[in-house]
């Protein structure tokens, strides 16, 4: 039987709707439904997704029936993958830019996720580089789809909601045009320069499927939002809240990047000497000590973890989360101390750093 992959460290995060009143009756909406809880790897890590749907709790509310969705918490994956959109893009970007081979982009995908604690096979980046061409060809049958037609008219419209994502850094942005009601890629297509005019021409082919659009959501770049207005100047727009206060906290999330930075120039040469010591101690002790050594040794060993944990912005403070962690250790081994569990010289070190 096939086993689920694990994998060693992993963020949660919750995803609700960037929208948070009723379009209709301008109530505030609910959390009705889970609608996915999975792990998704991107290229910066592993995080545990809680996608929550939310709804009209008004009941005589016209726009009660219809769910709302997290725009970000659907950029994130393709329905079905584990493996990010941003990793779909950067094996396009690889064999379609580059003209890198299967192997060779293999190669330097499997490097990229390496830090992480995760592998991919070389049969999954040909998963990977099918996922990237049908996002190319993401227009072509959204007029056929009846099955998702016959949703929005459900809804009484669509949420138009549009990401540009650099692959890699790249110098090409791939744009990506959903409807935020249904998680539904309408159109998706690259551009080299990102005017207004060239995101009205990327939000032509939803003009041209005559459908009703309730409200729009953009990731706060000046041209997309003016191309929205300019086309919908009657819909009410919303800034996705993730870059905005992803945006609103780069001076803070720098500072405690440079704290983190600090801590981690300060402590690391200290822990990597005292657990040399500690092993050079291990291998004339005595059994008893020798376990007790290798508690302490286990205690240095959290405390190189914490100095090498990386933030996420735009909430997960690298720094300040190194000083709580570092705080418990601390008072762990205080209570270690005053019980006299352990050997004195390994603790007093360790309080000590």
């Amino acid at each position: 039987m096939k086993h689920a992959k694990t994998y060693e460290n992993v963020t949660k995060r919750f995803y609700r709707p960037e929208i948070r009143k009723c379009l209709e009756c301008q109530k505030p909406l609910k959390r009705a439904v889970t609608l996915s809880q999975r792990r998704v790897v991107t290229l910066d890590g592993v995080i545990k997704v809680v996608h929550g749907g939310y709804r009209c709790k008004n009941p005589q509310c016209s726009g009660k029936s219809r769910t709302y969705r997290s725009a970000q918490a659907d950029a994130l994956a393709l329905p079905g993958f584990t493996f990010g959109l941003d990793i779909v893009l950067l094996v396009g970007k690889l064999h379609l830019g580059e003209h890198q081979t299967l192997d060779e982009v293999h190669e330097q995908v499997s490097r990229r996720l390496a830090p992480l604690g995760v592998s991919i096979s070389r049969r999954e980046i040909l998963y990977l580089f099918d996922a990237f061409s049908a996002l190319l060809r993401a227009t072509s049958d959204v007029k056929e789809d009846e099955e998702w037609l016959e949703l929005v008219k459900k809804n009484g419209g669509i949420i138009v909601s549009i990401d540009g994502i650099q692959p890699d850094q790249g110098n090409e942005t791939i744009y990506l045009v959903r409807d935020g009601l249904t998680g539904r890629l309408i159109t998706a297509e690259n551009a080299t320069e990102s005017s207004t005019e060239r995101i009205k021409q990327i939000l032509a082919p939803v003009l041209a499927l005559d459908i009703t659009v309730l409200g729009t959501i953009s990731d706060a770049q000046k041209a997309e939002i003016k191309a929205l207005v300019e086309l919908w100047p009657d819909v009410p727009h919303q800034t996705c809240h993730f870059h905005a206060l992803r945006d609103a906290g780069e001076q803070a999330f720098a500072y405690d990047r440079h704290v983190k930075k600090e801590i981690r120039k300060t402590l690391q040469p200290q822990v990597r000497k005292l657990r040399k010591e500690i092993k050079e101690q291990m291998e004339q002790a005595s059994e008893a000590e020798a376990e007790q050594l290798a508690i302490l040794d286990t205690y240095a060993l959290g405390m190189q973890a914490v100095l090498n944990q990386d933030g996420v912005a735009p909430f997960e403070y690298a720094g300040i989360g190194a000083y709580e962690a570092l705080d418990d250790i601390e008072a762990s081994l205080e209570r270690i101390k005053k019980k006299d569990l352990l050997p004195p010289l390994g603790v007093h070190s360790i309080c000590n750093l």
